[in-house]
């Protein structure tokens, strides 16, 4: 089976609790992350018992086969667009436009 897409705070709070089991056995952090739901938690746990509340078989389908964070492309695009404006020019106009023009396609091309 293929990795089944989560959305990128879901997949990054899973990310936070592999590393932070590394030295567990699959089946041990496997039991873990069948209990968040039904457990009393805080931080990037809280993301998880919420999205596996509203979608427990695509869950379980991502603990069993892996998962691949889904990206909004939109809200990616606007925070590009929030911190180039932000920013000063590093070199000269031109070159930060075709820098960020790189960047743009970069990310579409994800």
């Amino acid at each position: 089976m293929e990795p089944v897409k989560l959305p990128k705070d879901v997949a990054n709070a899973l990310d936070f609790h592999y590393n932070q089991w590394k030295t567990m056995s699959r089946d041990s952090i496997n039991l873990m992350l069948m209990a968040i739901p039904v457990s009393m938690v805080h931080g990037p746990a809280q993301i998880i018992k919420e999205y596996a509340k509203d979608n427990p078989t695509t869950y379980l389908r991502a603990i069993l086969h892996g998962y691949i964070p889904e990206i909004d492309l939109s809200s990616e695009l606007e925070k590009m667009i929030k911190v180039w404006l932000d920013k000063p020019y590093v070199d000269n106009e031109q070159r930060d436009i075709s820098n960020f023009a790189k960047m743009v396609t970069k990310l579409f091309q994800q």
